[in-house]
């Protein structure tokens, strides 16, 4: 019996094959269908892989891990690629003619990001008129601010690129052909393997390639992933991996069950702190003695605190009493008070 072609070995390719396939020929049917009705031509659509682990990730990283690809995802010749710089813009502009790099459509520095498209419209188009975003990785912390959330909404964050090598054609070459990994703080996250308009064959192909790599940017590996299912922007996603259903080494509950052993001494503890509970219920407050020379009385514990409630009448009526002791006490030591009206006004004139 011939032994199961696996990717990593671990992803059946025949199970890949099959899910590629049923994806390809749906997804190609229900676009055909939408042209026919609609007027303006659809957007392209992507093939995602999906990627369900079982841990979440505490952190949350700006710079996405690079994913190889056999067959890009982008042709430079068709769709326009934008490079964001540090200033000044023109030094950058000569260092791509020096090396004679004619794939980059626009170059934009971080002044003429803040002026020329700080409004909402002017960014708008520019992200509406560039396919990919390439960025100098000293500038990425800063365009989080400055771009604004429909970059990550449109799935067009900016590539961080090192503009200071000396391949440099080749860096921004690898740059356009990888795809891209944003790590998230959630359970699921998806990665662009294929376009719809690439063939079954491709796809799976850049499926072999990419699977290593993300497999290897994720925190615990394999032993961390669940699932993996592959979809389209609009499609349900389809299964191709799945990890088994247990505690066993590498199941879905592997660490999360707790063993014998660990449930027995959790009892012991639960039995411990109850014990310890009742001895403390059981103890006496010590009571307060009463002297001789006060009226006989029963002994109350120290534990017994009588507390009396005061109502804002009584506080209001208690302030109006210590007022009026105040006012008396004011009038016998320097006789009546004169009124503010007498003490401004005075004698009248033309009275004795």
């Amino acid at each position: 019996m011939a032994k199961t072609e696996l990717i990593d070995s671990h992803v059946s390719v025949k199970q890949c094959t099959r899910a590629v396939h049923a994806l390809h020929a749906y997804a190609s049917k229900k676009q055909k269908e939408q042209e026919e009705t609609e007027l303006l031509p659809s957007s392209e659509q992507y093939v995602w892989l999906q990627i369900t682990v079982k841990r979440m990730h505490p952190e949350h990283k700006i710079k996405p891990f690079k994913i190889p690809l056999k067959h890009p995802l982008i042709d430079p010749r068709v769709t326009p690629v934008c490079l964001i710089t540090k200033d000044p813009q023109r030094e950058y502009k000569d260092l791509l003619e020096s090396h004679k790099i004619k794939f980059i459509s626009r170059v934009v520095g971080i002044t003429k990001l803040k002026g020329k498209f700080k409004s909402y419209e002017a960014r708008r188009m520019l992200l509406k008129e560039n396919g990919m975003f390439l960025a100098d990785e000293r500038v990425i912390p800063l365009l989080p601010g400055l771009l604004g959330k429909k970059w990550f909404d449109a799935k067009k964050q900016p590539i961080p690129v090192c503009l200071t090598r000396k391949d440099l054609k080749g860096e921004l070459e690898r740059a356009i052909e990888s795809s891209y990994m944003h790590q998230n703080r959630g359970t699921c996250t998806s990665v662009k393997i294929g376009l719809l308009s690439h063939t079954p064959e491709k796809i799976l192909d850049n499926m072999k390639i990419s699977f290593p790599a993300i497999v290897n940017n994720i925190k615990g590996n394999w032993d961390n992933i669940q699932s993996l299912h592959i979809k389209t922007n609009s499609s349900i996603s389809l299964p191709i991996w799945t990890c088994e259903l247990g505690d066993a080494t590498g199941g879905r509950w592997d660490g999360m069950v707790q063993s014998k052993d660990a449930s027995e001494e959790s009892k012991l503890d639960e039995d411990s702190d109850s014990n310890d509970i009742d001895m403390d219920s059981e103890e006496h407050v010590p009571e307060v003695p009463v002297s001789k020379g006060k009226s006989k009385s029963t002994k109350k514990p120290l534990n017994e605190v009588v507390v009396k409630s005061i109502t804002p009448k009584e506080v209001k009526q208690k302030r109006s009493t210590e007022g009026a002791e105040k006012k008396k006490a004011k009038i016998a030591k320097g006789g009546p008070v004169k009124s503010a009206k007498s003490a401004l006004i005075g004698k009248k004139p033309g009275r004795p």
